[in-house]
């Protein structure tokens, strides 16, 4: 947003330039300057104020307004409709187009968006461009005068929110025209009548010039219905009736334009709550009362400026702007469309403006784009060097790491294979050990604890079955006899043997399966017994 704004509105009679900023408390207007225009068109140098980077003013015949329904579409989507349109207007019309659009902000009952695109051709944005130039500036941007008027309302009202409002800018050869429900903008309309239509009538009807017939006008001519049957003059009662026909066409042209709203969005039972009148045509004496008569409704003068800080302006800015507060109102609006983003904004640009924003918007990006995108690259590449390197100095390491876990593996598997075959052999010699071992354990338990009365007949090594796929289990069988010496019972000597035996050292890890007595062909008492050898388990080093 431009810290500050100068407008330049030129029309038939005059041209307008305005500067206005926008501070804490409002707009404040800080340059005016009003020229008239000469047959040959206006000098702008003549106001003293730079126009560098100016907004202008399109009415008339200089510009065409046209609505188009669209479903809601994206923004990509919506600019490539408008410029099939716009490619298409233009070949229609025979010559280089401009334009621009917006979206009107009222709703449509079957869901479209309303699209305002405003129209100019190159050749009138040209002559405007060189009218400017001519007061050494340059046109930035070309805006609607009707939009224009929008603006200024919205930016210094007075606006009633619920007020369906006409703002009414009459010149001499336009109108420019917006209607506004609240805050809305419903239609805006320019059209190519204006007041000329009465300077006309009247120089048919009393054959002057048209410079003496404007003469007339704005001395004799009084279009207040209250004035009829009481003019000031017979001359002034004449020149009114001359001209009463034509003047109709005002107050019908914002009836038409009423209808057209109508018609554009769909609100049947529109009324107009106000209106409200600026340009040099609404000083004519008696129009708002003619106004108020045709519209059925109030009619006052648009005056913005009473919301405006003037107290910047210099003396003889101030003055002039005081005589021309109705033409000026445009120039505002102009002025503070650029002040503020908000507002409606509508711009047409000269095609010098379009190649600079394409190329600062497009063309510069994309060569700093590439510029970023090289440099970036080059980083990334440097990066991808500096990361290969070091993925390479990683694989290696890893390589070499692998390597080592494979060695360690193939030499651990070898040992564990070797470990197996060794607890397999050990195993091995174990269970061809226990048979012998365990006799050997059975004698000296024996041994140990045999008294007198006691010997042994047999002693054998065996085998007992276990589970199905099970190893054999080694046996011990004894054969104990025993007779009576000294008179001692040899029972109970045998059942002392065995209880003693059975607690032996030697003998308590190991299953004694219980004393059976066998049967003796003579008078000594004969007990068998066996012991099942089971080997002792691994210690925690074989384990390991």
């Amino acid at each position: 947003m431009a810290s500050k704004a100068t407008a330049v509105d030129i029309g038939s009679h005059s041209a307008k330039v305005l500067v206005a900023q926008v501070g804490k408390h409002g707009v404040s207007v800080l340059r005016f300057a009003g020229l008239p225009a000469a047959e040959g068109g206006v000098s702008l140098d003549q106001a003293g104020i730079p126009l560098k980077d100016s907004t202008c003013g399109l009415a008339g015949r200089d510009m065409t307004l046209r609505y188009s329904q669209v479903p809601p579409t994206p923004d990509w989507q919506l600019r490539n409709l408008m410029d099939l349109e716009i490619q298409d207007l233009s070949q229609q019309s025979g010559g280089a187009l401009s334009a621009d659009y917006n979206l009107l902000p009222i709703e449509d009952e079957s869901g479209s968006d309303t699209v305002l695109l405003a129209l100019a051709k190159d050749d009138a944005l040209q002559r405007l461009q060189e009218d400017v130039a001519g007061g050494g500036g340059a046109v930035s941007a070309f805006v609607p005068n009707c939009t224009a008027l929008y603006n200024a309302y919205l930016k210094c009202g007075p606006v009633d929110a619920d007020a369906v409002v006409a703002l009414v800018n009459i010149g001499h050869e336009t109108i420019d025209l917006a209607i506004v429900r609240g805050t809305d903008l419903l239609f805006a309309r320019n059209l190519t009548s204006g007041c000329k239509v009465l300077d006309d009538a009247i120089s048919s009807n009393f054959n002057v010039s048209s410079r003496k017939a404007e003469v007339l006008k704005k001395d004799l001519l009084d279009l207040d219905p209250a004035s009829r049957g009481s003019y000031q003059s017979g001359h002034s009662e004449k020149v009114t009736m001359a001209a009463s026909s034509a003047a109709t066409s005002i107050p019908a042209a914002i009836n038409s334009s009423l209808s057209f709203c109508k018609a554009q969005t769909k609100i049947s039972d529109l009324r107009l709550d106000k209106v409200l009148v600026c340009g040099g045509g609404a000083r004519l004496r008696g129009l708002r009362g003619l106004l108020r008569e045709n519209l059925r409704c109030p009619v006052e003068l648009f005056d913005p400026f009473a919301n405006a800080d003037l107290s910047a302006l210099p003396p003889d800015d101030a003055e002039q702007l005081d005589q021309m507060r109705c033409e000026a109102v445009v120039a505002l609006g102009l002025a503070v469309g650029r002040l503020d983003d908000t507002l409606y904004s509508l711009e047409i640009l000269p095609e010098a403006v379009r190649k600079r924003q394409r190329f600062q918007q497009r063309t510069i990006f994309n060569i700093l784009a590439g510029l970023v995108v090289g440099g970036v690259l080059a980083l990334q590449a440097q990066h991808n060097q500096e990361s290969s390197a070091e993925r390479q100095r990683y694989s290696a390491g890893m390589r070499r790491m692998v390597s080592s876990v494979n060695r360690t593996h193939e030499e651990a598997s070898s040992l564990i294979e070797q470990n197996k075959i060794d607890r397999a052999l050990v195993q091995n010699m174990r269970q061809r050990a226990l048979p012998l071992h365990g006799v050997l354990r059975v004698q000296r338990a024996v041994t140990r604890h045999l008294q007198p009365q006691l010997w042994v007949e047999k002693l054998e090594v065996g085998a007992k079955r276990g589970r199905p796929g099970a190893e054999a289990m080694p046996t011990v069988t004894v054969e104990v006899a025993a007779k009576e010496l000294n008179g001692v019972d040899p029972s109970r000597v045998i059942v002392e043997f065995y209880e003693r035996f059975r607690s032996d050292p030697l003998i308590k890890d190991q299953l004694v399966v219980d004393m059976k007595d066998r049967p003796s062909p003579d008078s000594a008492k004969r007990v068998v017994f066996t012991v099942e050898l089971e080997a002792p388990a691994p210690s925690e080093e074989e384990s390991n």
